[in-house]
């Protein structure tokens, strides 16, 4: 339906008349609900359609839902993807393959690239003639990268030197590294020495370390002094302990942070405001009290996207009688949440976001991602009134390949 709609106005078949060759920039956002309508061939011919019905195109946003996670991906390339006036794309790619192949020439003019991929792997890698080419048209280029990557010094480092005339760069990105932390000084050595032009320098990196061998890791003081030479910027750090992972994890980051993502957030994060930040994960070992979320509302006051990993029971919960009293806490607004995911949450964090004396949802934006069984026993099998109001102003639900149950859908009359 969505193309249909698209095509109808692009093609002239709406008694609406554009003149398409004055349309210099183009923006879609496209957040799908329900039934996953969109593939990422049917993607990539949107994108065929909108190159070939719009000749002069200069500015492109286009961004698939976020709520299935459709991206783009071009294993199958189609011709018609190319412009020869096109100047700043922001898209969303399954593979860093695919960032490859947006500039493999096709985008003759492009001096500015936006990226949120999937994943970025070794096994991307096919092409070894292109890998080495310069790419001197970029001025440009930020990367956000959503699953954690092992090929930092692989693939990012070298792919990042080729733009030779590069003047702006954001990296959002979460990596896997052995035995030492990204810091100051990789990034120096690594990227920003080799980068003449650069002007601005923006960052975002968690690095992990699983079960090292080492007995004097770096400490949060270490991390820092590497940023002494980053005399205009002010520079976050700090370190994270899963113990029962035996895994470890450096934030580095500017401050204020401009950057849309923020990874993962636990009762360490040392707070702040972070205006920009639209996605992230709260995930811990030790519980997540009612004040935790009161923080991370003031702190990400325009979070839409919401990931809630823990498993241990909060240990300041309201009693029953409570539930109802509005006085027993503050009640916290998350007013631009439209996803939330809790697979792996505990059911004491569901009801934080279900029962309506403790967070206030948005009526009719919010899609939550949960288990049936997690939805019966918090909701006592759809009659709790508790969590009735939340409940009646959700959108949609995926309940893990489950449909909801006829005698529920009253309790959710929106979904």
């Amino acid at each position: 339906m969505f193309y249909q709609i698209f095509t109808f106005y692009l093609d002239g078949s709406s008694s609406t008349s554009i003149d398409k060759s004055q349309i210099l920039a183009l923006v879609i956002e496209r957040t799908t609900y329900g039934k996953r309508i969109s593939t990422n061939d049917m993607n990539a011919t949107i994108l065929t359609h909108i190159f070939t019905a719009l000749p002069n195109l200069q500015y492109l946003t286009f961004c698939p839902s976020s709520t299935w996670n459709n991206r783009l991906s071009f294993v199958n390339p189609s011709p018609g993807i190319n412009s020869s006036t096109l100047l700043e794309l922001d898209v969303r790619l399954v593979r860093f393959s695919d960032c490859l192949y947006i500039l493999d020439g096709r985008f003759s003019k492009l001096h500015t690239l936006h990226v949120d991929i999937k994943s970025i792997k070794s096994s991307d890698l096919t092409n070894h003639n292109q890998e080495t080419l310069s790419i001197p048209n970029i001025k440009c280029f930020s990367v956000y990268c959503e699953q954690m990557t092992t090929a930092y010094h692989e693939i990012i480092v070298p792919f990042l030197r080729r733009m030779s005339n590069l003047e702006k760069l954001s990296l959002n990105l979460d990596i896997s590294v052995r035995d030492t932390f990204i810091d100051g000084n990789d990034l120096k050595q690594n990227i920003i020495n080799h980068l003449s032009l650069l002007k601005r320098f923006e960052f975002h990196i968690c690095s992990n370390i699983y079960r090292s061998n080492q007995i004097h890791l770096q400490s949060k003081e270490d991390i820092q002094h590497t940023f002494r030479d980053f005399k205009d910027d002010q520079v976050i750090s700090y370190i994270d302990h899963f113990e029962e992972r035996e895994w470890r994890q450096c934030h580095i980051y500017l401050y204020p942070e401009k950057l849309r993502y923020y990874y993962i957030v636990t009762n360490h994060c040392p707070g702040g405001l972070f205006a920009c930040v639209r996605e992230i994960t709260l995930k811990e070992e030790h519980p997540f009290e009612h004040e935790f979320f009161l923080r991370i509302a003031q702190s990400f006051p325009f979070i839409t996207f919401l990931i809630i990993e823990n498993s241990k029971s909060q240990n300041n919960k309201l009693s029953k009688e409570s539930e109802n009293n509005n006085q027993a806490c503050s009640i916290i607004k998350y007013p631009y949440l439209t996803a939330l995911t809790l697979y792996f949450a505990h059911d004491d964090y569901i009801e934080e976001f279900l029962i309506h004396t403790k967070i206030c949802l948005p009526d009719n934006t919010v899609h939550i991602n949960i288990y049936l069984e997690q939805l019966e026993r918090v909701t006592y099998n759809f009659t709790r009134d508790a969590t009735r109001i939340n409940c009646a102003k959700l959108r949609s639900l995926c309940l893990n390949g489950y449909r909801l149950p006829e005698y529920a859908k009253n309790y959710f009359p929106n979904v």
